[in-house]
């Protein structure tokens, strides 16, 4: 087998073409994005957000005067769908919800107040598109919050107008889990110093801050468009494997049942085919191991007849001639031969019925009048025997291989039930189907055995002499006939006590 058709090849050739695919799609979504950094992306997104969110909010407030400020704070805070606290350089708070401040948030707002822009000339504001820095992993530290300074390559630095805005601070606080984002604004209001710094943080219990902080949803479309991906890549692969597989497991059911005419037609180099092949090859050696078995056995059997007839008819004169004291032995000796002659007609039934379907002629019969005959030929005094089927079922059968099968049912069920109660044998139409049942009210099965009455020479018990019924081909002869009907046969052991068989035909 040459590596490449391996199917441990194909399936890591499909992982990997999988992952160009994903890179691929990963690398266009990315080429429309602003940045290409991820947390660039989230950062520049915070960061364009809360400086508009902050000059709205600096516009209002200015135009208000302080008692009216959380009002405000309360309705951008329905707007945005976070809450807004703004902290004075003299310590005042305003806020859309009633919460204090945690230690460490205090501590970074402290640390952004006392921040002092830089002296000197101011030179032109730079590209606000230009990439900044910023890194949100680094920002969210659980242990304490720091400023974040936005350079911007090697360009001057902001003035002192523009200095506030481009500067924002991140922080995580737990107890409950909460995420802080704040950035610095200056308040011109006749209610504070003109000019004065403040600071304006945007609160969430989210990490997304509701889509404030970030919006999740590009990336949630862009995860399930890679698992789509993914599912239309592996779905032909699934199923190239699948299917075969499939289609080889009925295969060896039905070899498990003793049909051997079954063939796989897989037209692959990989394991599959090699498999496919396997399977054909040890169908067609198993079929040829079975035919000749029963031919072997036929042609025995044959052999044997005319010698057996010899010796019963030598044996039937002697028992004239023989004195008194002799006769006995045999007699004996004749019941013997009676058996092997018994044995050796079951050989032969048990090897002729073993016939393709398509060489025995098929027709529709009448159920009833093939069970009569079947249990006329095997009934006994002392047996009792019901049956219940409508004259009107007609079921598609050869008469002779039918007529054998029930006799065999009918023979095994006066032989293990004795006087112990009547043998009902009924039949039921289901759809295009009849199910015709022989139940009997003897001691059934041991259920392990179930499984293997119908195979060839089983028998539960371990003796094999004529008290106990012969070698154990009379269900395995039953089985090749119904088979040779195109039906089923099963057995089933009945509660308390009981065992009845079932046969299935077409109608």
């Amino acid at each position: 087998m040459k590596p490449v058709s391996s199917l441990f090849a194909k399936i890591l050739s499909w992982f990997f073409l999988n992952m160009i695919l994903v890179a691929a799609v990963l690398a266009v979504f990315f080429a429309f994005q602003p940045q290409i950094n991820l947390h660039t992306i989230f950062g520049r997104q915070l960061t364009d957000r809360l400086r508009t969110a902050g000059m709205l909010i600096a516009h209002d407030l200015n135009q208000m005067p302080q008692a009216n400020w959380s009002d405000i704070l309360t309705r951008h805070a329905a707007i945005h769908r976070v809450d807004f606290m703004l902290v004075l350089q003299d310590g005042s708070l305003f806020s859309s919800i009633e919460s204090d401040l945690p230690e460490k948030v205090m501590t970074m707002v402290g640390e952004a107040l006392r921040h002092k822009p830089p002296r000197g000339p101011f030179p032109p504001p730079p590209d606000l598109d230009a990439p900044r820095r910023l890194s949100q992993n680094d920002a969210f530290k659980a242990a304490g919050g720091m400023l974040k300074d936005e350079s911007i390559g090697r360009k001057p630095p902001m003035p002192p107008e523009g200095d506030d805005h481009k500067r924002h601070l991140m922080m995580r606080t737990r107890h409950p889990t909460r995420y802080w984002s704040g950035i610095r604004i200056r308040l011109a209001s006749e209610s504070v110093h003109p000019r004065s710094p403040a600071v304006l943080l945007a609160v969430s219990g989210s990490l997304t801050g509701n889509g404030f902080f970030f919006d999740p949803l590009p990336w949630m479309v862009v995860a399930v468009v890679i698992m789509l991906i993914s599912v239309l890549l592996w779905i032909p692969m699934v199923r190239s494997i699948t299917r075969p597989l499939a289609r080889m497991t009925l295969a060896t059911e039905e070899v498990a049942k003793g049909k051997f005419d079954v063939s796989i037609h897989e037209h692959r180099a990989d394991e599959i085919g090699r498999l496919a092949r396997a399977i054909n090859n040890m169908t067609s050696r198993l079929s040829a191991f079975v035919k000749g078995q029963k031919r072997f056995l036929g042609d025995v059997a044959h052999e044997l007849g005319s010698p057996i007839a010899r010796i019963q008819f030598g044996l039937g004169a002697l028992e004239q001639r023989v004195e008194r004291e002799n006769q006995q032995r045999v007699i004996d000796v004749m019941e013997d031969i009676d058996h092997m002659s018994k044995l050796v007609n079951e050989l032969l039934a048990f090897s002729r019925a073993d016939m393709k379907s398509n060489t025995i002629e098929l027709e529709k019969i009448d159920l009833l009048p093939v069970v009569q005959t079947a249990v006329k030929r095997e009934m006994i005094p002392t047996a009792e025997i019901i049956i219940e089927i409508d004259p009107k079922i007609r079921v598609v059968a050869s008469s002779e291989l039918l007529t054998r099968a029930i006799a065999n049912l009918v023979r095994n069920a006066i032989k293990y039930t004795g006087v112990a109660g009547p043998i009902n044998i009924s039949a039921e139409k289901r759809k295009d189907m009849v199910e015709l049942k022989v139940r009997d009210n003897g001691p059934g099965v041991p259920e392990e055995f179930i499984n293997q009455l119908f195979e060839p020479f089983f028998r539960p018990e371990p003796s094999r002499d004529r008290d106990s019924g012969g070698v154990g081909l009379g269900l395995a002869i039953v089985k090749t006939c119904v088979e040779a009907c195109n039906g089923t046969v099963s057995a089933t052991n009945l509660k308390p006590k009981g065992f009845v068989v079932t046969i299935t035909l077409k109608t």
